[in-house]
């Protein structure tokens, strides 16, 4: 979820929109451009679905209210708190606040969790998570949850950055694929330079996919940049997956 969109009802939080008081409990530099940001939350009342995002609103004193809406990161077993993971754009006023200003212990409000790219225990027994770069913030989300719940769940994730280096959840994504016998885990980098990189070189193609995701009845999530997702579901289509078992996101 990229920064300033604005709220879109859905399954996940129906009624009036309302606001949860938070506090920044955590910050850590996840890639050189990504830092994650632990939320610690007021009340238990807040509610969301794998997948979904929430507007975070930060009282600047200075230049007024900044507005972002980021996917969540951390699984909805947390009742406590919510992770968020934000790269850094230039022109995102809010990232770049976010990044260069915010401090632990600083308070912020959040609304949500809103959109209708998300999954739920039962929807399906099979899934193929496919991201692009920092599209993988709202299929951590999924991913954590099978991993806390143990869900016997066969999940197959396809991951694309640019470098190694800009991975993120790389070394985790490893660990819940070692502790899971039916999760498998997929990288790739587009742009490796000359970092150190003895992993799959290139884009996410047909013939990845065509080896390794086609799973009868599964669903499959796709989510990156502008033009990504639409890439992705196109390679699916030609591989002979339906339209109702995809759910697409970009920014």
């Amino acid at each position: 979820m990229g920064w300033g969109k604005r709220p879109v009802k859905n399954a996940g939080n129906q009624g009036e929109e309302r606001m949860d008081a938070a506090e920044i409990i955590r910050i850590h530099q996840e890639t050189p451009t990504v830092k994650s940001f632990r939320l610690g939350l007021a009340t238990p009342t807040f509610s969301f679905l794998p997948g979904q995002w929430v507007d975070l609103y930060i009282d600047d004193p200075d230049e007024g209210e900044v507005i972002g809406g980021f996917s969540i990161t951390s699984s909805p077993l947390h009742r406590d708190y919510i992770d968020l993971a934000i790269k850094k754009i230039p022109d995102g006023r809010a990232s770049v606040y976010l990044h260069e200003r915010v401090q632990v212990g600083d308070g912020v409000t959040i609304d949500g969790g809103y959109g209708d790219f998300y999954y739920c225990e039962g929807m399906s027994q099979a899934l193929v998570l496919i991201a692009g770069g920092i599209g993988i913030t709202p299929l951590m989300s999924m991913m954590r949850l099978i991993d806390e719940a143990s869900l016997d769940v066969d999940l197959t994730l396809f991951y694309s950055a640019a470098a190694p280096s800009e991975f993120v959840f790389y070394e985790e994504l490893q660990a819940i694929a070692a502790r899971h016998a039916n999760v498998r885990c997929h990288f790739t980098v587009t742009q490796p330079g000359n970092a150190s990189w003895d992993g799959r070189v290139g884009r996410i193609d047909r013939e990845l996919l065509g080896a390794q995701a086609m799973m009868p009845n599964a669903l499959y999530y796709l989510c990156g940049p502008r033009g990504f997702a639409e890439d992705m579901e196109g390679l699916l289509t030609q591989l002979g997956v339906g339209g109702s078992q995809m759910r697409r996101e970009a920014w």
